[in-house]
């Protein structure tokens, strides 16, 4: 039988980066809890810091390739990453085209870092040239 794991890592849940430390048993049972070494949370997790085992051990619905359909009367299939993003970038380019650039906006994630945000606002502001730019960290994320 295999011994237990401990892996210390962040949780993903914002951008603050709280330490964690996930302990795998031999079953492959997980549980997560603060790392009181961390120096951001000092072993404190907030509601959803605690709940990260159940989503981490729940994988069943877990979407591991990119799927589209072709039409609204289609169902779903699976795509490679390639054809899914030529898709999306043709969908984009073809509404901004017609509609210009304040007809397409992005909601992102409360999970980024600011590094990633930066990045989000530059592809948002720069390159398409739309403040349509909103994150859920103001709504999902205020509980943290």
């Amino acid at each position: 039988m295999a011994a237990n794991k401990s892996y210390k890592t962040t949780c993903s849940y914002c951008g603050t980066g709280c330490g964690i430390i996930v302990n795998k048993d031999r079953n492959g049972n997980l549980t997560v809890k603060g790392n009181p070494d961390y120096p951001v949370n000092k072993g404190m997790l907030c509601s959803k810091g605690m709940n990260l085992n159940y989503v981490v051990q729940e994988t069943s619905d877990r979407i591991l390739h990119p799927e589209m359909r072709w039409s609204r009367n289609h169902p779903m299939q699976k795509v490679t990453w390639d054809t899914a993003l030529d898709r999306a970038a043709a969908v984009f380019k073809s509404i901004i085209k017609k509609h210009g650039p304040d007809s397409v906006g992005f909601y992102v994630s409360g999970q980024c870092l600011t590094e990633e945000y930066y990045i989000l606002n530059k592809l948002t502001k720069g390159f398409l040239g739309t403040n349509n730019i909103d994150t859920n960290s103001r709504l999902c994320m205020s509980s943290a």
